[in-house]
């Protein structure tokens, strides 16, 4: 028994390997990998927040469909967050007229062992000029986690995120 199970998980071992043989490898220097994890994360994040029109193109790029996800204390799955988002949109674009941004004040990246994939945690801010008025303006805090798998096609998608913002907050 014993050695089937060794020969099942060498070859379970082989598989995982071969499909992954043709990805570029993850950077061997550990902070290296991390900082590439981050330039990946932050852009990701720039082309999925809702403040543009081709927020959703950015999405799909960034979230695999087994996403497990949680919105301040809501739990939300791909479609959920989707959804969501379509109806932040909207409502973004018309309270901020256009003035909506987003910056970071710090970002983590763990890398893992084998691949490109990782942990991020991104801390940040958020906010415009509310109705496009330089005189009111409103920022909120934003903190994220994010859990990054290299996948098949040696892509990285977002297979569960962690959100948490107080722009919510704003009424």
């Amino acid at each position: 028994m014993r050695l089937f199970q060794s020969i099942t998980l060498a070859a379970l071992a082989l598989t995982g390997s071969a499909a992954a043989a043709d990805c570029e490898p993850r950077n061997p220097d550990g902070i290296a990998a991390g900082d590439e994890l981050i330039a990946w994360i932050q852009e990701a994040v720039h082309e999925f927040i809702p403040i543009e029109d081709t927020w959703s193109e950015g999405f799909d790029r960034a979230f695999s469909t087994n996403l497990v996800a949680t919105f301040n204390a809501t739990k939300l799955n791909y479609e959920t967050l989707r959804g969501a988002f379509e109806a932040f949109h909207p409502r973004i674009v018309e309270r901020y007229a256009g003035t909506f941004a987003h910056g970071y004040f710090s970002a983590v990246g763990v890398p893992h062992a084998n691949d490109r994939g990782g942990n991020v945690y991104l801390t940040g801010w958020e906010g415009g000029y509310i109705g496009g008025d330089v005189n009111n303006v409103y920022n909120a805090t934003q903190g994220s986690f994010g859990v990054i798998e290299q996948q098949e096609d040696c892509s990285l998608k977002i297979v569960e995120w962690r959100e948490s913002s107080n722009l919510a907050t704003s009424g």
